[in-house]
């Protein structure tokens, strides 16, 4: 099969640069880290414990787009200097205690090299049943917590954020872990003088609030909220009973992976246009440079060139929990999604 070039499927190399706008760039940076610094104060307002519960759920929903936001920046996607990008994703990055060189290694150096290859795209890849069956008892309850409709819950922080995306201890990084080592001590300086600032100013506002409620309203539940919708949402980007994944780079190689393994999720409602924008995820893979607001166009080119080859649809919870129901396991030589019996539960994919 012929391999898809990238470039004919996104806009083309000469309008890239004109993509990247630091108007558009700058305005929804500063729209969304004003959403999350409002919610942020308004959480820790001398309000009602059930009113200040709400506004930390949505502080969580707004620090989810502000990773959307630091992420385009770490694609150096977002405005057009280098150096704008680098340091407006290290502030939006750092509210969820995420070191920006170690994210372009995980995310960038990995998993958009090859994604969906068991092995080398570390995120959410799926154990086979001669695996699963060899696994400890624990390890596999734990799969199928993780496999299960409330395995974000847990996947994100446990799988990627703790044990990657903070120290350069991980598999990935400890060979150069010195040449992530002082962004990751920027990070937890920062991370303790946020986290601080955050405690000092509740209390400030609400001096009768015990010191541990205030903390959790101002950062433990948003930080809970956020690593749901990035483990909800890397789930669904990759997860589907017509995506395949792969354990052998070769066959990899003849299977359009860009086009064919990641997923375009749209939203019923369109109440948070940034993250409908961020599930726009197919012309991301094929060009990570397009910034999250021009998605929208090159995902329609995308869908005119290549119709059905292209895997999407609207999110629902119906289908949220058909999709959970199938993909349990992966069987990497029939090439299709199975539960956790080896049944097969979706099409060949090959």
């Amino acid at each position: 099969m012929q391999l898809i070039d990238a470039a004919s499927l996104s806009p083309s190399a000469a309008a890239r640069p004109a993509q990247r706008s630091y108007a558009r760039g700058l305005t929804l940076y500063a729209v969304y880290f004003g959403l999350y610094l409002a919610t942020l104060a308004a959480a820790l307002a001398p309000l009602p414990v059930a009113a200040a519960l709400v506004f930390a759920i949505a502080n969580g929903v707004f620090l989810a787009m502000m990773f959307v936001i630091g992420h385009d920046c770490c694609h150096n996607a977002l405005v057009p200097g280098r150096r704008w990008n680098l340091w407006l994703g290290r502030a939006a990055f750092l509210p969820i205690l995420h070191s920006t060189s170690l994210w372009r290694l995980t995310h960038n150096k990995r998993h958009h090299v090859r994604p969906n290859l068991k092995g080398f795209d570390p995120v959410w890849a799926p154990m086979g049943l001669a695996e699963y069956r060899a696994a400890p008892r624990l390890r596999r309850f734990v799969e199928r917590v993780y496999r299960g409709f409330w395995g974000p819950l847990f996947y994100y922080h446990a799988v990627q954020w703790l044990p990657a995306l903070l120290l350069p201890f991980g598999a990935a990084a400890r060979p150069q872990w010195r040449q992530h080592i002082a962004e990751s001590a920027f990070v937890l300086a920062g991370g303790a003088a946020m986290i601080a600032a955050i405690v000092a100013a509740g209390h400030a506002f609400a001096p009768a609030r015990p010191l541990w409620l205030v903390a959790v309203l101002g950062f433990a539940l948003p930080y809970i909220v956020w690593g749901y919708l990035a483990g909800f949402s890397f789930y669904l980007n990759h997860t589907h009973p017509l995506v395949p994944w792969f354990d052998d780079d070769a066959r990899w190689r003849t299977h359009e992976a860009a086009l064919r393994t990641s997923v375009h999720v749209k939203m019923p409602l369109d109440i948070l246009p940034l993250y409908a924008l961020g599930m726009t995820h197919t012309a991301h893979h094929v060009d990570a440079s397009t910034p999250v607001y021009a998605l929208p166009a090159a995902q329609a080119r995308l869908k005119a060139m290549h119709g059905d080859g292209i895997v999407e649809y609207t999110l629902t919870p119906d289908v949220y929990r058909r999709i959970v129901r199938a993909c349990k396991l992966f069987d990497f030589e029939r090439m299709c999604w199975t539960d956790f019996d080896g049944n097969p539960t979706s099409p060949r994919l090959a």
